[in-house]
Protein backbone atom coordinates (compact mmCIF):
# COMPACT_ATOMS: atom_id res chain seq x y z
CA UNK A 1 0.00 0.00 0.00
CA UNK A 2 2.82 2.33 0.89
CA UNK A 3 4.53 1.85 -2.51
CA UNK A 4 1.21 2.57 -4.23
CA UNK A 5 0.88 5.81 -2.29
CA UNK A 6 4.45 6.84 -3.14
CA UNK A 7 3.85 6.09 -6.82
CA UNK A 8 0.69 8.22 -6.73
CA UNK A 9 2.61 11.13 -5.18
CA UNK A 10 5.35 10.85 -7.79
CA UNK A 11 2.81 10.62 -10.63
CA UNK A 12 0.86 13.69 -9.44
CA UNK A 13 4.08 15.67 -8.95
CA UNK A 14 5.41 14.62 -12.36
CA UNK A 15 2.22 15.78 -14.08
CA UNK A 16 2.30 19.08 -12.17
CA UNK A 17 5.97 19.51 -13.13
CA UNK A 18 5.33 18.77 -16.82
CA UNK A 19 2.39 21.17 -17.00
CA UNK A 20 4.01 24.03 -15.09
CA UNK A 21 7.79 23.90 -15.60
CA UNK A 22 7.90 25.96 -18.80
CA UNK A 23 5.45 28.53 -17.35
CA UNK A 24 7.57 28.90 -14.22
CA UNK A 25 10.83 29.15 -16.12
CA UNK A 26 9.42 31.64 -18.66
CA UNK A 27 8.00 33.88 -15.93
CA UNK A 28 11.28 33.78 -14.02
CA UNK A 29 13.20 34.58 -17.20
CA UNK A 30 10.92 37.54 -17.97
CA UNK A 31 11.58 38.90 -14.48
CA UNK A 32 15.31 38.18 -14.22
CA UNK A 33 16.51 38.19 -17.87
CA UNK A 34 18.86 35.30 -17.12
CA UNK A 35 18.49 31.71 -18.28
CA UNK A 36 20.56 30.38 -15.36
CA UNK A 37 18.61 32.37 -12.77
CA UNK A 38 15.32 31.26 -14.36
CA UNK A 39 16.42 27.62 -14.06
CA UNK A 40 17.40 28.21 -10.42
CA UNK A 41 13.99 29.72 -9.71
CA UNK A 42 12.19 26.81 -11.37
CA UNK A 43 14.26 24.34 -9.37
CA UNK A 44 13.50 26.17 -6.12
CA UNK A 45 9.76 26.38 -6.90
CA UNK A 46 9.46 22.66 -7.53
CA UNK A 47 11.69 21.79 -4.58
CA UNK A 48 9.41 23.82 -2.31
CA UNK A 49 6.34 22.19 -3.84
CA UNK A 50 7.83 18.74 -3.26
CA UNK A 51 8.51 19.68 0.37
CA UNK A 52 4.94 21.01 0.79
CA UNK A 53 2.99 18.06 -0.58
CA UNK A 54 -0.07 18.86 1.52
CA UNK A 55 -0.70 21.83 -0.81
CA UNK A 56 -1.11 19.74 -3.95
CA UNK A 57 -1.78 16.12 -2.94
CA UNK A 58 -5.50 15.30 -3.24
CA UNK A 59 -6.16 18.94 -4.06
CA UNK A 60 -8.90 19.61 -6.59
CA UNK A 61 -8.17 23.36 -6.76
CA UNK A 62 -6.23 24.88 -9.61
CA UNK A 63 -2.67 25.59 -8.44
CA UNK A 64 -1.54 27.73 -11.40
CA UNK A 65 -1.96 31.03 -9.56
CA UNK A 66 -0.21 29.70 -6.43
CA UNK A 67 2.73 28.38 -8.44
CA UNK A 68 3.08 31.62 -10.41
CA UNK A 69 2.95 33.75 -7.26
CA UNK A 70 5.60 31.50 -5.69
CA UNK A 71 7.72 31.91 -8.83
CA UNK A 72 7.35 35.68 -8.78
CA UNK A 73 8.29 35.90 -5.08
CA UNK A 74 11.38 33.73 -5.46
CA UNK A 75 12.48 35.67 -8.57
CA UNK A 76 11.97 39.00 -6.79
CA UNK A 77 14.05 37.79 -3.82
CA UNK A 78 16.86 36.84 -6.18
CA UNK A 79 16.56 40.20 -7.92
CA UNK A 80 16.69 42.07 -4.58
CA UNK A 81 19.84 40.25 -3.51
CA UNK A 82 21.47 40.85 -6.88
CA UNK A 83 20.64 44.55 -6.61
CA UNK A 84 22.15 44.80 -3.13
CA UNK A 85 25.28 42.99 -4.29
CA UNK A 86 25.57 45.30 -7.31
CA UNK A 87 25.14 48.42 -5.14
CA UNK A 88 27.98 47.30 -2.89
CA UNK A 89 30.17 46.43 -5.83
CA UNK A 90 29.57 49.85 -7.42
CA UNK A 91 30.22 51.60 -4.12
CA UNK A 92 33.45 49.67 -3.66
CA UNK A 93 34.63 50.41 -7.21
CA UNK A 94 33.79 54.08 -6.75
CA UNK A 95 35.72 54.29 -3.49
CA UNK A 96 38.70 52.35 -4.82
CA UNK A 97 39.11 54.24 -8.10
CA UNK A 98 41.77 56.59 -6.70
CA UNK A 99 43.88 54.09 -4.75
CA UNK A 100 47.62 54.49 -4.31
CA UNK A 101 49.96 51.49 -4.65
CA UNK A 102 50.12 51.13 -0.86
CA UNK A 103 46.35 51.09 -0.69
CA UNK A 104 46.11 48.36 -3.31
CA UNK A 105 46.97 45.57 -0.88
CA UNK A 106 44.50 46.95 1.65
CA UNK A 107 41.90 47.06 -1.09
CA UNK A 108 42.48 43.39 -1.97
CA UNK A 109 42.31 42.43 1.70
CA UNK A 110 39.12 44.46 2.10
CA UNK A 111 37.57 42.70 -0.92
CA UNK A 112 38.38 39.29 0.56
CA UNK A 113 36.77 40.27 3.85
CA UNK A 114 33.74 41.65 2.00
CA UNK A 115 33.41 38.44 0.01
CA UNK A 116 33.55 36.44 3.24
CA UNK A 117 30.82 38.63 4.69
CA UNK A 118 28.61 38.20 1.58
CA UNK A 119 29.06 34.44 1.68
CA UNK A 120 28.17 34.33 5.36
CA UNK A 121 25.09 36.54 4.79
CA UNK A 122 23.94 34.23 1.99
CA UNK A 123 24.21 31.23 4.32
CA UNK A 124 22.08 32.56 7.19
CA UNK A 125 18.30 32.06 7.25
CA UNK A 126 16.38 34.39 4.95
CA UNK A 127 14.37 36.19 7.66
CA UNK A 128 17.48 36.86 9.73
CA UNK A 129 19.33 38.15 6.66
CA UNK A 130 16.40 40.40 5.75
CA UNK A 131 16.27 41.86 9.27
CA UNK A 132 20.01 42.51 9.21
CA UNK A 133 19.97 44.07 5.72
CA UNK A 134 17.07 46.37 6.61
CA UNK A 135 18.95 47.50 9.71
CA UNK A 136 22.50 47.80 8.43
CA UNK A 137 22.08 48.40 4.69
CA UNK A 138 18.91 50.48 4.65
CA UNK A 139 19.20 52.21 8.03
CA UNK A 140 15.79 51.10 9.31
CA UNK A 141 15.14 51.28 13.04
CA UNK A 142 14.34 48.15 15.02
CA UNK A 143 10.74 49.36 15.40
CA UNK A 144 10.37 49.98 11.64
CA UNK A 145 11.70 46.50 10.89
CA UNK A 146 9.43 44.90 13.49
CA UNK A 147 6.39 46.67 12.03
CA UNK A 148 7.34 45.84 8.45
CA UNK A 149 7.98 42.15 9.15
CA UNK A 150 5.21 41.73 11.75
CA UNK A 151 7.61 40.55 14.45
CA UNK A 152 8.56 41.93 17.86
CA UNK A 153 11.35 44.46 18.40
CA UNK A 154 13.01 41.88 20.66
CA UNK A 155 13.02 39.40 17.77
CA UNK A 156 14.62 42.04 15.53
CA UNK A 157 17.30 42.66 18.14
CA UNK A 158 17.93 38.92 18.54
CA UNK A 159 18.17 38.37 14.75
CA UNK A 160 20.69 41.20 14.39
CA UNK A 161 22.67 39.92 17.37
CA UNK A 162 22.86 36.39 15.92
CA UNK A 163 23.94 37.75 12.53
CA UNK A 164 26.66 39.88 14.11
CA UNK A 165 28.00 36.81 15.94
CA UNK A 166 28.27 34.99 12.61
CA UNK A 167 29.96 37.98 10.93
CA UNK A 168 32.45 38.30 13.81
CA UNK A 169 33.48 34.70 13.13
CA UNK A 170 34.23 35.67 9.53
CA UNK A 171 36.24 38.71 10.60
CA UNK A 172 38.05 36.63 13.21
CA UNK A 173 39.15 34.22 10.52
CA UNK A 174 40.81 37.08 8.65
CA UNK A 175 42.43 38.53 11.76
CA UNK A 176 43.86 35.21 12.94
Amino acid sequence: MRDNNRKKVIDVFSRMFEVNYSKVKNLAYSLLKSELDAEDVAQEVFTKLWEQQSIWIDNKRELDAYILIMTKNIALNISKHQKIRLEYKERFLEESSDLTDRDLLESIYFREILQGIYLKLESIPERRRTVFELSRFYGKSHKEIADKMNISVRTVEQQIYLTLIELRKVLGAFAG
